[in-house]
C-alpha cells in the first residue's frame, strides 16, 4: 500500500477588520521581536507590506515616528490597531465593511527585507 501522508498547512494569514490588522499564529511569529512596524502598499504588485522593526531600527532617524505602528503579540495572534491605517489601505484596495466584517489574505515572509507580503489579489473566502 502506498500512502501519501498530509502535513500541516502552515499558511500565514492576515485578517483586516475595520479597526485593526490581525496576523494568525504563523504570520505573527515573524514579529515576535518587533518593537514597531511600518505598513505600506505596493500598487504595482497589489500587495500590502508590513515591515518588522526592532527597537534599535525603530529609533533611527530615517523613520518618521508618525509612520511607526505598535504591534501586540499574543500567544495565538498579532495585532496592529488603527482605524486610520485601514482607511489608508482602502485607498488602494476596496474593503467594504458594510458587506463583510473582515477580509482574509494569504501572506509570506520576505526574510531579506524583513517584511510580510500580504497578497491582496488572493482573498481567502
Amino acid at each position: 500500500m502506498n500512502v501519501q501522508w498530509f502535513s500541516k498547512n502552515l499558511q500565514g494569514v492576515v485578517t483586516i477588520y475595520e479597526t485593526n490588522i490581525t496576523l494568525n499564529t504563523v504570520a505573527k511569529t515573524y514579529f515576535r521581536n518587533a518593537h514597531k512596524t511600518l505598513i505600506g502598499y505596493s500598487k504595482d504588485e497589489n500587495i500590502l507590506l508590513i515591515k518588522a522593526l526592532d527597537k534599535e531600527d525603530s529609533m533611527m532617524s530615517k523613520y518618521n515616528p508618525g509612520d511607526l505602528r505598535s504591534i501586540s503579540i499574543k500567544s495565538s495572534y498579532g495585532r496592529i490597531n488603527g482605524k486610520d491605517i485601514i482607511e489608508n489601505i482602502r485607498k488602494f484596495y476596496p474593503l467594504d465593511f458594510s458587506k463583510k466584517n473582515m477580509y482574509k489574505f494569504p501572506c509570506e515572509w520576505d526574510a531579506t527585507k524583513k517584511y510580510l507580503k500580504v497578497y491582496m489579489e488572493r482573498e481567502i473566502q
